[in-house]
């Protein structure tokens, strides 16, 4: 059975389904994921993807082979299943491509403490995989079907304080699993909820799975005519908020009006990646918390959240983690806790975001391969830190100026390299994007060349 490892990558597992992601492949990996990581038990999810079930159904096969068991609780938002399984402290696996096409599936792990797994224990799995050796149990483990979103619902509702009024808002759930949940989470709340396309559709007919500015334009309109509008990826571990003039606001801006009502009652500090926009730096100040600055990656956020005792995380790619909700990321959950914010500002949701500053900011995509990418990246750190002195590489590298910064890193889950800039003004951006992007594609073409 031929497998491309290149499908492993830190944070989780993702490949075109039919072609890198088989049900044989699938099969293989709940079996070296029950043998290595699972005691008893496994609780089991999938988002609404077409290939969802076949490949739930092969996953399950792999794992009970190994005789471990497993608590299927089906179709249900990311959330909903990393919940199921911390209430019980249980292993989970859940079978999503998050916002990535409708072609592309996967899996994502995690630990009875609700954390995603770091890398070293996605790339063992890979490594069972790859050798072949199938864990064979002369009994087989048991599956049994459980509904997840009931006690979800109820216990999201119960950590999230009461809002002061019944705001209208709209949630764009994207055809994805947030329609399952989202909508009776507001409802239940005290929420004047309306809904657009809630209908789970794994083909995503409406708008892509990932959420854009581009993509929103129905939840913009919808958004001009209530109080906030509120959009979710496909599995529903990220959210995005819309302000009641139909701008789309990015996660720094979330977390200022998250944190505006939970510093009331929260301690701790702040943790933020290296790619989250210097007013996250501000907002700390604001609040009188320290922020820590970490490496990319929500696993990564989580888990710093708990060593710190921090009161909140928030990643650039719109996860969020309040652990006084749930000690893991969750895109629902933080949406009802910035719906609730808002209630309780007095405000509307444009006045607060035109209280804080606004620089200029890009995310840019340069292609590059798999298996080059953090080649190119490790060299041309190499060759920038003989012209820059202030330069971080935490996690790719970072370079500040008086006037903006520039973070060049390989993403963990596409063939790709990003190249975030934030600058005091457009002109200042483009500056930086001309050096640094024309340097990064020179870096790729001379790999491309073997020159390197």
């Amino acid at each position: 059975m031929p497998v491309n490892k290149s499908m492993f990558r830190a944070y989780d597992v993702r490949g075109i389904y039919g072609k890198d992601l088989t049900e044989d492949v699938m099969e293989a990996i709940g079996n070296a994921f029950a043998s290595e990581f699972v005691n008893d038990s496994v609780v089991i999810g999938t988002d609404g993807r077409i290939s969802g079930p076949a490949l739930r159904k092969a996953f399950i096969k792999g794992v009970v082979k190994s005789g471990k068991n497993v608590i299927d609780v089906g179709v249900v938002p990311r959330g909903a299943c990393l919940f199921a399984a911390w209430k019980r402290k249980l292993p989970s696996a859940y079978i999503t491509a998050s916002h990535l096409p409708p072609e592309w599936n996967g899996v994502k792990f995690a630990s009875g403490s609700g954390t995603e797994f770091f890398e070293d224990d996605n790339y063992m799995v890979r490594d069972i995989v790859l050798s072949g050796n199938t864990s064979k149990s002369q009994t087989k483990g048991t599956v049994r079907s459980e509904d997840a979103i009931n006690d979800y619902v109820k216990y999201i509702v119960s950590r999230v304080p009461k809002p002061e009024k019944p705001l209208k808002v709209v949630l764009d759930c994207g055809n994805g699993a947030a329609g399952l949940a989202a909508p009776e989470i507001f409802r239940s709340a005290g929420f004047e909820v309306r809904p657009i396309f809630r209908e789970v559709d794994g083909n995503f007919p409406n708008r892509t799975s990932e959420i854009t500015d581009e993509a929103l334009a129905k939840l913009k309109d919808e958004a001009t005519r209530s109080n906030m509008g509120i959009a979710y990826d496909g599995d529903a571990d990220r959210m995005s908020l819309v302000d009641d003039k139909g701008r789309f606001l990015g996660p720094e801006v979330a977390s200022y009006i998250i944190l505006n009502e939970l510093v009331k009652n929260h301690k701790g500090g702040i943790v933020a990646n290296v790619e989250c926009l210097k007013i996250m730096d501000e907002i700390a100040e604001k609040f009188r918390r320290e922020i820590f600055r970490i490496r990319v990656g929500n696993s990564f956020m989580v888990s710093e959240v708990g060593k710190r005792k921090a009161c909140f995380g928030v990643e650039k790619s719109g996860h969020f983690c309040i652990p006084s909700v749930m000690p893991m990321d969750d895109g629902i959950a933080a949406s009802l806790y910035a719906a609730v914010a808002l209630s309780k500002s007095g405000k509307k949701l444009s006045e607060i975001v035109d209280e804080l500053p606004h620089y200029p900011f890009r995310r840019q995509k340069v292609s590059c391969p798999d298996e080059k990418k953090f080649a190119v990246v490790d060299q041309l750190k190499k060759k920038l830190s003989d012209k820059y002195e202030r330069m971080n590489t935490t996690d790719g590298v970072r370079i500040d100026f008086d006037y903006g910064w520039v973070l060049i890193r390989a993403s963990n889950t596409e063939p790709i390299i990003r190249v975030s800039t934030e600058a005091d003004n457009e002109g200042k951006l483009k500056k930086l994007e001309g050096i640094f992007i024309d340097a990064l594609k020179e870096e790729i073409k001379s790999f491309s060349a073997g020159s390197v």
